[in-house]
């Protein structure tokens, strides 16, 4: 019975906080649709032998995926029966076959010379529920096979290595699964080089022995030790590519010994920003380049290749930022892609044959989208504590969003953010502070977070909002918290502690319970390398004091509150939780069920409600409309 009333209760509030037509004027709507409509054409890939491209086209609210022939042009492309959500991963293989792994249909494969689509696997292959599968190499120079690994049905929870067949479907497994191995690397031309494992906290990496045992070559925790991260095998098999603050504060680019796990060249590095992925030549599949994030993606490249006459071509067009996404083995055509900061990206491809640069086709009312004003900045923190970088995009109106980033261990850099530009172009400054526990500058700062939730993460965000009066950018109790997962929890944290500075605060699938967010991480597999880095030691009584729903009392700002249903990361509940306490308290306090809606908003229909209910939210409570 309680659940009846408590769901009609919600659905009440559901209708009440849709967004009402009649109340928007046609530009408004018009760029409603388009910030939370798809990309027109996005995960663009091309073949190893250049004939053919792939990708996700809009068709409507919907990501369809295509496949057209590359002098034939999108317009003849064959859609093929799935979707954006349909789909885990998508490799080209073997010239001109898309290798796909389906969420829930297993691996399928499209033979783009004869349009035929089959299943990959002609017997037992991966299940549903198991490890999901991952290409190991697509075998250049064996173009018939493919070197997989999913869950060996002898070894549950543990992967093998398969060769495939594309051709005919057999698959012979080539290494059983062993504990405590869970991913396996190989070289482009396909020896298993590498395997990876984790044991409680520990990470451990293994390599073969001439006689087919394996040694472990490192051993390390996961937490208090260097960082390390396997990006790839190089061609030959002989040296690694890993990410690792070995020696710095900040991650960089190492070569590695394969055999030894001997750190054998720094290739690339940064003083204050860390390094986040390599760029291989898909020719040699060599490290040319590496990527770091500052305010936006910046690429290194210090390998002399044609690609710096194709950017000198871009940039005479008007564009930048331009990155190599594949490339045919013959050279003859190169695909890119070119990051925006106002509108998806977009992608070019390159015909050496008559040296031009030609781009695929996009909206062209994408051009027309708002750009926000947007700047890296850098905040002291009280007490000698160092500095929090911050993105401020600038609306000049005195009302102001701090926007909180999930995770908590990523960051936000100035690349297209559709929320951003929906809320500056509707009067709203942003402000997204990179707080302690933030991933991209450094150890020090990415482990400051470790069990500082509520704590010293929360008075970073404090922090930024003082700043923002500080700095005349907004005007007190004319700001408003507002962020989803991480950034949901420290958005409810700050209508807890912050209300003689904020005047609302919105939270989207926002952990409200610690305690409950903990119990479901330690039903996975690999909680000991989520969960320290929350609980640290705290008891369970700290943890309910830094929560949510066990202060909910003490919440005296108008709270927003979205939850999805089919969320697997922070569940229902915690939505539900906090909508239940805050009704019993009498807190101003709006609940919105997103329907069928994941984690990560991916339809169209929620973002709209996502975004256009909290434009409503902020302009009753902080906007020029307000009751204050």
């Amino acid at each position: 019975m309680y659940d009846r009333v408590s769901r009609l209760i919600s659905l009440l509030l559901l209708a009440l906080m849709l967004p009402l037509p009649a109340a928007l004027a046609v530009g408004e709507a018009t760029l409603l649709k388009q910030l939370s409509q798809p990309p027109f054409l996005a995960a663009v890939s091309m073949s190893r032998d250049g004939h053919f491209l792939s990708g996700l086209r809009r068709n409507e609210d919907v990501s369809e995926l295509v496949v057209w022939y590359a002098d034939a042009g999108l317009n003849e492309a064959e859609v093929l029966p799935y979707a954006f959500e349909d789909l885990s991963w998508m490799a080209w293989v073997g010239g001109g076959r898309l290798l796909l792994s389906l969420n829930e249909h297993g691996l399928v494969l499209y033979d783009a010379h004869l349009r035929r689509l089959r299943p990959l696997i002609d017997g037992e292959g991966p299940r549903p529920g198991d490890l999901p599968p991952v290409l190991l190499s697509s075998l250049p120079e064996d173009p018939r096979r493919i070197l997989l690994q999913w869950e060996d049905p002898g070894v549950p929870g543990y992967p093998a290595v398969f060769r495939v067949d594309a051709v005919s479907g057999a698959s012979e497994k080539i290494i059983g699964g062993w504990k405590p191995v869970i991913r396996w690397w190989a070289s482009p031309q396909g020896e298993i080089i590498l395997g990876e494992g984790f044991v409680a906290r520990r990470h451990r990496l293994f390599a073969p022995r001439a006689d087919g045992s394996w040694d472990m070559i490192r051993d390390r925790d996961y937490f208090d030790d260097d960082a390390l991260a396997v990006l790839a095998v190089e061609t030959g098999g002989a040296t690694a590519l890993v990410l690792s603050s070995h020696d710095s504060d900040t991650r960089a680019l190492w070569r590695m010994d394969a055999r030894s796990g001997d750190f054998m060249k720094r290739l690339a590095g940064h003083d204050r920003y860390d390094i986040v992925a390599a760029i291989l030549d898909p020719e040699t599949n060599l490290a040319v380049g590496a990527t770091y994030e500052e305010d936006g993606i910046e690429d290194m490249v210090w390998a002399a290749t044609h690609q710096d006459r194709i950017k000198d071509m871009a940039a005479r067009a008007g564009v930048a930022n331009l990155s190599l996404v594949a490339a045919s083995v013959d050279g003859r055509r190169q695909l890119y892609r070119a990051r925006l900061k106002h509108a998806p990206s977009r992608y070019f491809l390159y015909d050496a044959e008559v040296d031009l640069l030609n781009p695929l086709p996009y909206d062209p009312a994408e051009d027309a989208l708002p750009t926000p004003e947007t700047k890296g900045v850098w905040i002291d923190l009280p007490r000698g504590k160092g500095q929090m970088h911050a993105l401020l995009s600038r609306a000049h109106t005195g009302r102001a969003v701090v926007l909180v980033h999930g995770g908590p261990v990523k960051r936000v850099t100035d690349s297209y953010n559709p929320f951003v530009s929906w809320l500056t172009a509707n009067g709203y400054s942003v402000l997204q502070p990179n707080f302690r526990g933030s991933s991209g500058f450094g150890e020090r700062w990415r482990r400051a977070g470790y069990a500082e939730w509520g704590h010293d993460m929360q008075d970073d965000v404090r922090t930024a909002t003082e700043w923002l009066v500080d700095q005349n950018i907004a005007r007190k109790g004319e700001i408003c918290v507002v962020g989803g997962s991480y950034g949901g929890y420290a958005a409810l944290m700050s209508s807890i502690k912050d209300d003689d500075l904020i005047g609302c605060a919105v939270s989207l699938n926002g952990v409200t319970s610690i305690e409950l967010l903990i119990r479901h991480l330690e039903e996975g597999r690999f909680h000991m390398l989520t969960t320290p880095r929350i609980q640290g030691r705290l008891s369970k009584w700290a943890l309910r004091r830094r929560s949510p729903v066990n202060r909910a009392d003490l919440v005296r700002v108008p709270v927003l509150l979205l939850h999805s249903t089919n969320d697997m990361n922070v569940r229902f509940e915690h939505g539900q939780l906090m909508h239940t306490v805050l009704t019993r308290l009498e807190k101003v306090h709006k609940f919105i069920v997103l329907e069928g809606a994941e984690h990560q908003l991916k339809r169209a229909a929620d973002k709209r409600i996502y975004y256009q209910s909290t434009l409503n939210f902020l302009d009753a409570h902080i906007g020029p409309g307000s009751q204050r």
